[in-house]
């Protein structure tokens, strides 16, 4: 089943084509294809869970439009995609309190102190847009950034960050964050191929193998 494209046709078509044009020109670990894994992710998980997909499908389609104005001004891009949002689904009879909800959810996937994921659909976009973090696809994306900010995939300098130190760092943990049953369970296996994806590369570095 193609989750995404499940996702979409729930979705006003119009809508869909107005959210890609935000991706235009974006970094290949955030561009559309990244939304779409996401909006996929929403829609296995939202299911499964018995989330409002009312709100979590139009919060999934526009939680990463504010990312290009984020590259020029430095503000947040989940405030950014908030405050997009309601002008983008005025046209498509959403009631306000709908659009108000879908804006929290929209808010709460960039994880605050003084704003952590608290209802269910919060919590489901947090976790699928951590899901796209980890797994053959994030090992993907944690290379193709690299390679985007001139980083080097790997280096002698023990400051230097690489893809090897973001795993260790950052990625490696993410399953822990996880706040959904289900997406702890698709997180499994995604975390064991990234485990002996780096402890292969780390052998390969070193001519072990």
């Amino acid at each position: 089943m193609d989750y995404a494209q499940q996702a979409l046709s729930q979705l006003p078509v119009s809508l869909v084509e107005q959210a890609k044009q935000f991706f235009d020109g974006q970094d290949p670990a955030h561009d559309w294809q990244h939304n779409l894994r996401v909006i996929g992710l929403c829609e296995r998980i939202g299911g499964e869970e018995s989330a409002d997909m009312e709100v979590l499908r139009p919060a999934a389609l526009l939680h990463d439009i504010g990312r290009a104005e984020e590259r020029q001004t430095g503000e947040c891009h989940a405030e950014i995609s908030a405050r997009l949002a309601p002008a983008l689904l005025a046209a498509y009879g959403y009631d306000q309190d709908v659009v108000g909800r879908i804006q929290q959810v929209i808010l709460a996937h960039r994880f605050r102190k003084e704003r952590p994921p608290a209802s269910l659909e919060d919590k489901i976009l947090f976790d699928a847009d951590k899901l796209d973090s980890i797994g053959a696809i994030g090992i993907g994306r944690a290379f193709a950034y690299s390679g985007v900010i001139g980083q080097p995939i790997a280096s002698d300098d023990p400051g230097q960050h690489t893809p090897l130190k973001e795993y260790e760092w950052k990625l490696c943990r993410i399953q822990e964050r996880l706040l959904t049953a289900t997406a702890r369970r698709i997180a499994r296996e995604r975390h064991s191929f990234m485990v002996r994806f780096f402890e292969q590369w780390k052998k390969e570095m070193q001519g072990v193998l």
